[in-house]
């Protein structure tokens, strides 16, 4: 078949389209660091592409969610501290009362003393971190701890909350937080749990629990009227007190620990999942600047013969 100037011209428009579409995409991947800027530029990545960029943004939830988990938990140890070492005062204090040469009025200074740490206790109850109650269970915009000014430590009953010296307004769920798909971690402490030893919040003392608002109170009590028998007990009740604290403390830490595996498991995959992308999308810079320039010089070449065939006419044939 005899090539015709038509059909030159037609076969150079063509490469020079080519060139010219093949330069644009690089310059499109020089400029943005991706090679893929269109679902055309690889139809057969963008399924795995798709799916690995879900997995990193479920990975990055959970990570943020534990983020947040992890700074509450370390509030609230820190206020678990602060009541272990409020009570070891009071006890000091109720040791301190039993001394035969304590007379009433020191009873009464000592006495004092045990008021202002059930003050400081009841603050550390209401513990708020970011603006929400720490041991308030769900009801987190709700004051968990009320004083009953109108306590009296006769008809105290522990089957019976209203004859207890604080009132309790939060609930019985404890926060949670998920590390996994299907797998959640427990994050915080019910006051109700903590400090009132009703981990069902059913208005009663459990049988292992310990009323620790109302053994501070007792003690005050015992103090003030010089009860020997009620300054031993109180004695012993702050231990079992403290004990409770501890063993609540100790599950939480057991749990943040735990929390703190899965978050540095999850950032490992974050990264591994962010590797991969990476390669599905992100240009080599190079290859791609090289690439450019090849392109630059073909594109200048085509368009130096396309202007020597635009010179030629019927009298170079003859």
């Amino acid at each position: 078949m005899k090539a015709t100037i038509g059909m030159t011209y037609r076969m150079l428009y063509s490469e020079l389209n080519t060139i010219s579409n093949r330069m644009f995409d690089l310059q499109q991947q020089a400029a943005t660091g991706k090679k893929m800027n269109a679902p055309s530029d690889d139809p057969a990545a963008i399924k795995p592409l798709l799916n690995y960029r879900v997995e990193s943004k479920t990975t990055e939830r959970y990570l943020t969610h534990m983020g947040f988990a992890q700074d509450k938990m370390d509030i609230q140890d820190s206020s678990l501290d602060r009541m272990e070492n409020l009570l070891v005062q009071a006890k000091e204090t109720g040791i301190q009362s039993l001394n035969g040469a304590v007379n009433e009025e020191d009873r009464k200074v000592l006495a004092d003393e045990i008021g202002l740490i059930f003050d400081v206790l009841l603050d550390a109850g209401n513990t708020k971190a970011n603006g929400e109650y720490t041991f308030a269970g769900y009801q987190d915009e709700t004051l968990p701890f009320t004083e009953n000014t109108d306590y009296d430590p006769d008809n105290y009953d522990l089957k019976d909350a209203s004859t207890w010296p604080v009132s309790y307004q939060g609930d019985a769920n404890r926060k949670t937080v998920e590390v996994a798909p299907g797998q959640r971690l427990e994050t915080g402490l019910t006051g109700c749990e903590l400090l009132l030893g009703d981990a069902d919040n059913n208005q009663e003392q459990d049988a292992a629990g310990t009323n620790i608002y109302a053994v501070i109170k007792n003690l005050e009590h015992a103090i003030r009227t010089g009860d020997q028998g009620g300054m031993q007990e109180g004695l012993q009740d702050l231990e079992d007190g403290a004990n409770q604290i501890r063993r609540l403390r100790g599950r939480m830490g057991n749990n943040a620990a735990q929390i703190e595996r899965a978050s540095e498991h999850l950032n490992a995959a974050a990264l591994e999942i962010k590797e991969t992308i990476s390669t599905y999308e992100d240009a080599d810079v190079m290859k791609v600047y090289t690439d450019l320039m090849q392109h630059q010089t073909t594109l200048q070449a085509a368009l130096n013969v396309t202007s020597k065939v635009s010179q030629l006419t019927i009298l170079d044939y003859m």
